[in-house]
């Protein structure tokens, strides 16, 4: 499958193999693509974007210019995908990448936030496991005085408080008796012997400083990744330790925590503690947590380069969600399969499921535009699937860009595709490119024609046996940002008792 390659695609830049430099390359440099992130840039390639090759080993050696010497000048915006680098070496990317006319979306700052604990911890206080923290050199272990102050923060003794050590990012598990796990708090010896070791074992790896954290119980269910991109959950998986387990994490908490934490990019932990709460155990920047290995990572390439190229994943105004449906997930709602999403009526509805064929041709076909597709449109505070709107495609070289949109039985009469269309209308016309937009109607379709018309569209005539609405784009972001009256709809056949449509073009022209 691909999709049009539109001039404002993102780059993934994917690290190179050390153990194959490409014929001709200068002594030293590595020029080849690393085979861990083959599949990887596949899928991304796949799913729109350009892809470039970065020279790992020469950014860890402090050669940033070096480093990035393959990546076309003036690539504009930029996801790296590969190993994990200190804070510091990110901002000497983040430099390099900037002198060739390049910007990562992810800033050095926001980097950090996200890659280590002290920039996460505040915002999932309340979703992760007592935190304390105190800053080491790389070799140095806090004294043991200091210590046996931090591990006061968790509370007087009156039975055994474990704790877990790592640093700002690692932690090492596969030590976890010699170097991770502390059966009490109060027991400072024991406590000093732990970090030690930790710290010998980091060596110049060591993040930051020591951190510990208070022992919680997990059910034996695994742990479960979510990747989550501008704040939307876009992949769901195992954790690369355990791919064969795959728990299904409750999010209700956690996604507020992601949006207030603001970043673009960021994948967060998740396991069951044994009382049945859902806890993050650890947050990290998307861009350096592993992917299982053997998954389709399609639904995630495909996020990354719809909102690397501008385009949103979600629109949200008062009570309605928008939710763009990117080309993998279509595809199983296609086929009838709810694919993650809580319908109204338990599965999607029929033209809601042909609008998605639709969109996988299109891509299939390379005709596919991130941002011009279909959403999902939802109840935002319920989270429930009520059908679909979306675009047919993306603006023409007239300004002239069409909708169509489609409810489950179930949530007709209620207002939803009026709201819904007010809100894409406004966001189509915040685009230079688009001036006005239209939808059709079948002519006995009375009650779509009132969507229309109560969400700002005017009646201009028929059109190829179908009635045509259209909003200039100042009307539409008029529209969006308040409600006027609606003009007068024009004669229409006389009115069913149906106050909310079923679709517009529901049954012969889907959105795509």
């Amino acid at each position: 499958m691909t999709v049009d390659l539109a001039a404002d695609r993102p780059l993934l830049l994917f690290p190179g193999d050390p153990l194959r430099p490409r014929l001709g390359a200068a002594p030293g440099r590595r020029l080849g693509a690393d085979p861990h992130f083959a599949a990887e840039a596949a899928a991304a390639q796949s799913a729109g974007a350009a892809t470039a090759v970065l020279d790992h080993e020469a950014l860890a050696a402090g050669d940033a210019e070096g480093a990035v010497a393959r990546v076309p000048r003036d690539a504009g915006p930029v996801w790296y995908r590969g190993w994990m680098l200190p804070a510091g070496r990110y901002t000497e990317l983040s430099a390099a990448l900037t002198a060739r006319g390049c910007r990562l979306l992810t800033s050095p700052a926001a980097y950090r936030s996200a890659h280590e604990l002290p920039g996460w911890y505040a915002t999932f206080r309340a979703l992760t496991p007592h935190s304390v923290w105190l800053p080491c050199a790389p070799g140095r272990p806090p004294e043991r005085a200091a210590l046996a102050e931090l591990a006061e923060a968790f509370g007087a003794a009156g039975g055994p408080r474990p704790l877990v050590v790592k640093d700002w990012v690692k932690s090492r598990k596969h030590e976890w008796d010699e170097a991770a796990y502390v059966p009490d708090a109060a027991d400072t010896e024991r406590l000093a012997s732990v970090v030690g070791r930790f710290v010998d074992l980091q060596e110049e790896f060591l993040t930051g400083g020591v951190v510990l954290r208070a022992f919680e119980p997990f059910a034996g269910v695994g742990e479960a990744r979510v990747w989550w991109v501008d704040g939307e959950p876009v992949w769901i998986g195992p954790h690369p330790d355990t791919p064969g387990l795959r728990p299904a994490p409750d999010l209700t908490h956690v996604a507020p925590a992601v949006r207030e934490l603001g970043l673009p990019f960021v994948t967060t932990d998740l396991a069951l503690r044994t009382d049945g709460v859902w806890r993050v155990v650890e947050v990290g920047d998307g861009q350096v947590s592993g992917l299982p290995a053997g998954a389709d990572h399609r639904p995630l390439f495909e996020a990354l380069v719809t909102a690397g190229a501008g385009y949103p994943l979600a629109l949200t105004a008062d009570r309605v969600a928008l939710r763009a449906l990117l080309p993998a997930t279509a595809a199983r709602v296609a086929d009838g399969d709810p694919a993650g999403f809580d319908w109204i009526d338990g599965t999607p509805p029929e033209a809601t499921s042909g609008g998605a064929g639709i969109a996988v041709r299109a891509a299939a076909a390379g005709r596919y535009r991130p941002g011009w597709g279909v959403f999902v449109l939802s109840d935002a505070a319920a989270g429930t699937a009520l059908g679909s709107i979306g675009f047919h495609g993306p603006p023409d070289a007239e300004g002239f860009v069409e909708i169509g949109y489609d409810l489950s039985p179930s949530a007709r009469g209620a207002g939803w595709a009026t709201d819904a269309a007010r809100l894409l209308t406004g966001w189509a016309a915040t685009h230079p490119e688009v001036r006005t937009v239209c939808a059709l109607t079948e002519p006995e379709n009375v009650p779509s024609q009132r969507v229309l018309v109560r969400a700002g569209f005017r009646f201009v005539g028929e059109r190829d046996g179908m009635r045509a609405y259209e909003i200039d784009a100042s009307a539409a972001t008029d529209a969006s940002a308040a409600d006027a009256p609606a003009p007068a709809p024009a004669p229409a056949p006389a009115p069913d008792a149906s106050s909310d449509a079923a679709g517009v073009n529901a049954g012969n022209r889907p959105p795509s």
